[in-house]
């Protein structure tokens, strides 16, 4: 029987996963769901990364965790699959405050059908509760009690230049109460997760879908020539998620697909949970320090 958790990607350093050459003005656009244009990791990138990093940390394990390395594929398939990198909370300016984490309806709703389906609710019960009070078409968002008096001015919220009607509910509170001891879980992260309880906000999806789209970092990038001057034409502009994004991946573990090896699906997941990852670098711009995320899991 396969067994499964839940990985949390907590974006320390802008990410750029990038979709190849943009359309538009941005030259390097960030990877994005075709029909809501939510930003996503996908899910090669995700393992590739994390092949990488247990073949460092964990020799003997990778290649049945992750399978063979490229080229050897017809040898056997890997233990460990991984879902697409979804989007859970995003930072947004505020005027006062400094910036909020906004969530949708349809995404919560999106992670709590992926974790039933997984059978992982049990780990959420705050989130249940939640959905009950919520619904898609929200005339006013939400936000946590305990934060209206940090984020509210003339009692509405201001993100980027937008006035926002909000009213609170303690079930928000309590799941950001509940998802924070899941995201941040060392000591050192009690600030972030103080600040989570406060700062979650559920925004109407098209209004969501409206920051996502247009609140993300743009770079320009320029090349300079042997004589030290900026080259002609080499003014670029790439996208980035910003710092504080919050995502998540379902991982699936099965039983060993290696010969002479009987490991099942649940020894599988400890050999994969016995190496312990702090962070990992996904992405472009990794010499430039982009691409620093944390790792947490549901499950741990």
């Amino acid at each position: 029987m396969k067994e499964y958790d839940v990985m949390f990607v907590n974006v320390i350093t802008p990410l750029h996963n990038g979709s190849g050459e943009g359309l538009g003005i941005v030259d390097n656009p960030i990877m994005r769901e075709r029909t809501t244009q939510f930003p996503i990791i996908q899910a090669t990138s995700i393992k590739g990364v994390l092949r990488e990093e247990y073949k460092e940390k964990a020799p003997s394990e990778v290649n049945a965790l992750f399978g063979p390395p490229p080229g050897n594929g017809e040898d056997h398939a890997g233990a460990v699959s991984f879902g697409e990198g979804q989007l859970l909370a995003f930072p947004v300016r505020s005027l006062k405050g400094c910036f909020v984490w906004v969530t949708s309806p349809l995404v919560l709703w999106r992670f709590y059908q992926k974790i039933n389906l997984i059978d992982k609710g049990s780990i959420f019960p705050k989130l249940k509760i939640l959905i009950d009070k919520i619904h898609s078409g929200l005339d006013e968002s939400i936000m946590c009690p305990s934060g209206k008096y940090e984020l509210l001015l003339k009692n509405n919220l201001l993100l980027e230049e937008f006035p926002i009607k909000c009213i609170d509910l303690p079930e928000l509170e309590a799941f950001a109460d509940e998802i924070g001891t899941k995201l941040f879980k060392s000591g050192i992260d009690d600030f972030l997760k103080n600040e989570l309880k406060k700062k979650l906000v559920i925004l109407h999806n098209d209004t969501f879908r409206y920051f996502v789209t247009n609140a993300t970092e743009i770079t320009p990038n320029i090349r300079i020539g042997e004589n030290g001057t900026t080259e002609d034409g080499s003014l670029r502009y790439t996208e980035f998620l910003p710092s504080e994004t919050i995502m998540y991946s379902i991982i699936t573990f099965d039983k060993s697909r290696v010969s002479n090896d009987k490991s099942n699906a649940n020894v599988v997941k400890n050999k994969y949970h016995t190496t312990k990852l702090k962070s990992i670098q996904i992405g472009g711009d990794e010499t430039t320090g982009k691409g620093i995320v944390k790792v947490s899991y549901a499950g741990m």
